[in-house]
């Protein structure tokens, strides 16, 4: 039987309100990340919190399944929170970037695989292109490679726990209440 890849209208609506609703929240998580980052700049660890904002290209795609979805979402995302937020449209190269990490992952995995390794691996993706972006974007290659090597670690550990695990854990939660009952995470899950 042939997989449909092809998104649906419900699909579309809970990939943008998802996105929509991620963006906001990411207008919030600025503040804990400009109120820690100060603080933890000093040690290296100012990433220890950004991993947060890789979860509009892992929870979305986690639900629903199909190619695309990590780069619209995050995208979409990071546009809403470019707009609401001092990052500006500049954050939609962020969220594409972010996205396009993740993609890589499920299309390396042909779509099928969603097991906790590969979420996870997507999400080291998602830091990994994120943070060459910063690189190049906030001059760091002026930094030593310590503090490279501490702000990358650190940001890939904050991307699992903060965009892997918890989009796993938020799904699955969604999925056993039946509200995603029309989306593959669920038919996947049965099957």
């Amino acid at each position: 039987m042939k997989k449909n890849n092809k998104l649906n209208i419900f699909e579309l609506v809970l990939i943008s309100v998802l996105a929509v609703a991620l963006g906001v929240a990411f207008w919030g998580w600025t503040f804990v990340y400009e109120f820690t980052s100060p603080f933890l700049k000093a040690f290296g660890l100012k990433y220890l919190f950004a991993g947060f904002w890789l979860m509009s290209a892992i929870l979305p795609p986690y639900i629903v399944r199909k190619p695309g979805v990590a780069i619209m979402s995050s995208t979409l995302a990071a546009i809403v929170e470019g707009l609401i937020t001092n990052w500006g449209l500049m954050a939609a190269v962020w969220g594409f970037v972010q996205g396009l990490g993740v993609e890589l992952i499920f299309i390396l995995f042909l779509y099928r695989r969603w097991e906790w390794p590969i979420i996870i691996l997507s999400s080291i993706f998602a830091a990994t292109f994120s943070y060459a972006l910063d690189f190049f974007y906030y001059n760091y290659q002026t930094l030593s490679l310590k503090i490279n090597f501490i702000q990358l670690l650190s940001f890939i550990v904050s991307s699992i726990i903060l965009a892997a695990i918890s989009s796993i854990v938020i799904s699955k939660r969604l999925a056993r209440s039946g509200i995603l009952n029309n989306f593959n995470i669920v038919k996947q899950l049965n099957n």
